[in-house]
């Protein structure tokens, strides 16, 4: 159950439910609730005195933590489904959901409810009886530096010593470790510093995902001398994105599959090392759409376009649209708010990377770990480190946009290591293994329908019967793979929104 502050304001005063004091996350070398500039770490922290309610969050607002308010009350909690009064008819926000149909997270402080808003980074909200007040500095968007690529690289490898050197663990620990960059970094830099981990696990995707992390996270965990371990995926896809789903307070379609990997290490350690931030910060997954898509301040409407048909579901979502939600959710919509969005990041040296850090890394893959991890782990997140995020942010676009800034750093730093490749390199699977994964889906999400909830059948835009349709012509293998998890998050969120449990 995750904490929950109500605060209602009335003639004989004000009437308090909850947990009065709330610690999230961890920060570092610092009160979370003190004055100035918020401490290292990634944590949301309130505190309610009697008279004055204090909440602040940490410099990139990755905990998550969500707010309601109106004229008298004010409700606070991790969890924004623990936002909805029992029964409540809830009102979308049809902006903040055209935006996600299409991309697969949610922009800035939009959650899908339109009366429930995620608290900025860096900010900091007081409540009286008197009402609100919020404040929360402009996102540090910082122009590029006057760096040579041979600085930019260096001042990498010394600021993530340095942040790591900050995060020395005080206990055993089970290291979770990938076929890529971040967590190669992470474990090396580790060892270099005398504190090599107990144990190394890896985890398993879904397809099309080739299976390829494992077997490069054990080739390097053996090559150190460490012992690795494979979690399994879940046996279900359905079955995990319908839990993973509301446990993330229907703020992302991504996370179900972790949620093996992560009870493994609630389980196992009380502390672990997450590499939040390191990709889009470094080496961003998606530097061939940025190459392919640079950012042009005086056509960003053609941009935002651009970047809603490459989407997670690109242009496929249309087939899941009846006329109610293609109005609501129109791509007109959807490009209006994306072009708000990206004018906040226009000073930015890499702008589509300042995007995705500050929109999918922090509201979308930011919350497996700080809600499907459970909130009793110290999870260290050494990309977060304040000095290194403004190096980061500020190294030239030009060093950036060939796709090898992270593998200069790690070559450099760990020329021994340069031989051995990411698992990213392995191409993806398809063919039957994926066809028969997506029927498995399917059944499941058919077979729910008919037993537990009929209801969804009879969904008010024929979700369903408008995902089986999509299946039927060119190019359904794939339509129907991007939008079977989004088919989920519909039905759920319709069920949320009508004020029926799930």
């Amino acid at each position: 159950m995750k904490p929950r502050i109500r605060l209602v304001a009335g003639p004989g005063g004000v009437r308090a439910e909850g947990e009065g004091q709330a610690r999230l996350g961890h920060a570092l070398g610092g009160d979370p609730l003190a004055g100035g500039p918020p401490p290292e770490g990634v944590f949301a922290a309130w505190n309610w005195d009697g008279e004055r309610l204090l909440v602040r969050t940490d410099r990139y607002g990755m905990h998550p933590l969500y707010y309601r308010s109106d004229a008298n009350s004010l409700t606070l909690s991790p969890d924004p489904l623990a936002l909805l009064s029992p029964g409540e008819h809830a009102a979308l926000d049809h902006d903040a959901l055209a935006v996600f149909v299409r991309l697969g997270f949610f922009l800035a402080e939009d959650t899908p409810f339109a009366a429930i808003r995620a608290l900025p980074p860096a900010a900091t909200l007081t409540w009286t009886r008197d009402g609100p007040r919020l404040d929360a500095p402009a996102l540090p968007v910082p122009g590029p530096a006057d760096l040579t690529r041979g600085e930019a690289v260096d001042g990498f490898i010394d600021l993530f010593r340095a942040s790591v050197a900050r995060r020395l663990p005080a206990r055993p620990y089970v290291l979770p470790l990938s076929g890529g960059r971040d967590s190669r970094h992470i474990l090396l830099e580790l060892c270099r510093q005398g504190a090599p981990p107990r144990l190394c696990v890896s985890g398993a995707k879904f397809p099309p995902d080739p299976g390829a992390d494992a077997g490069v996270a054990a080739h390097l965990a053996g090559h150190l001398g460490l012992p690795h371990r494979t979690v399994g995926r879940p046996r279900s896809q359905f079955h995990a994105e319908r839990a993973a789903g509301p446990a993330q307070g229907m703020g992302t379609l991504d996370g179900a599959w972790a949620l093996p990997l992560l009870s493994f290490l609630r389980r196992r350690s009380g502390l672990w090392y997450d590499g939040l931030g390191g990709g889009e910060l470094a080496q961003n997954p998606s530097i061939e759409l940025i190459r392919k898509n640079p950012y042009d301040a005086t056509d960003l409407p053609g941009l935002a376009d651009r970047l809603l048909t490459a989407g997670r579901t690109g242009g496929h979502v249309e087939h899941l649209l009846g006329p109610r939600t293609r109005s609501l959710w129109s791509r007109e919509r959807a490009r209006a708010r994306l072009v708000r969005e990206l004018a906040r990041h226009a000073d930015a040296p890499l702008p589509l990377g300042s995007f995705f850090f500050w929109n999918r890394t922090r509201r979308s893959i930011a919350l497996a770990p700080f809600t499907l991890g459970g909130g009793q782990a110290l999870i260290h997140t050494p990309y977060l480190d304040h000095a290194l995020v403004d190096h980061l942010a500020s190294v030239p676009g030009r060093f950036l946009v060939d796709g090898t800034f992270h593998d200069q750093a790690l070559h450099k730093a760990f020329p021994e290591h340069a031989g051995l490749g990411f698992a990213a390199a392995v191409p993806q699977r398809h063919g039957l293994v994926l066809v028969g994964h997506r029927l498995a889906y399917l059944t499941r999400l058919l077979g729910h329908t008919l037993h537990s909830g009929r209801g969804w059948w009879h969904s008010r835009d024929r979700v369903l019967q408008r995902l089986l349709a999509a299946g039927r012509g060119p190019g359904a293998p794939q339509r129907v793979s991007r939008l079977q998890p989004l088919a989920l998050y519909l039905l759920q969120l319709e069920s949320l929104a009508a004020g029926r449990t799930l």
